[in-house]
């Protein structure tokens, strides 16, 4: 018993952690797609639009919060998916469990395209702004 509740607890600050944050619109999906390398993340990305993209469009904030900027583990989205925490319905029973593997991945692959991205964009206003000085000088 004593070694259950430390593993408790985490997952519901996993599941918290995930689930407390103001829901909001956001701008159109843009920019690259998420690298689905994998059979399973590409199962995972039906499954996700089917279930998920209603409340989290692309990953990004809608009725429900923003996946793409959650450093959490692939094992904290399945105990998100299956608990439901707050207003999210929990998908136990209603997804296979190798659907909730195969979602969690692809939720893995759409953050890092995200975070990929993101690199892009800086290491292009590096660049622009390298030229902007080497113009002026």
């Amino acid at each position: 018993m004593s070694r259950v509740a430390p593993i408790i607890f985490i997952g519901l600050a996993a599941v918290l952690g995930l689930a407390c944050e103001a829901a909001r619109q956001s701008q159109p999906m843009t920019g690259a797609l998420p690298k689905l390398d994998t059979p399973k993340k590409q199962a995972g990305e039906v499954v996700f639009m089917r279930n998920c993209n209603q409340c989290h469009p692309g990953g990004e904030g809608g009725l429900g919060p923003y996946l793409n900027n959650k450093p959490a583990p692939a094992a904290a989205i399945k105990l998100v998916i299956n608990v439901g925490p707050g207003e999210m319905p929990s998908f136990t029973g209603k997804l296979s469990p190798d659907e909730i593997d195969a979602v969690a991945d692809y939720v893995v692959a759409l953050r890092n395209t995200k975070s990929d991205k993101r690199h892009e964009d800086e290491h292009e206003k590096d660049q622009e702004s390298a030229k902007g000085t080497s113009a002026r000088h």
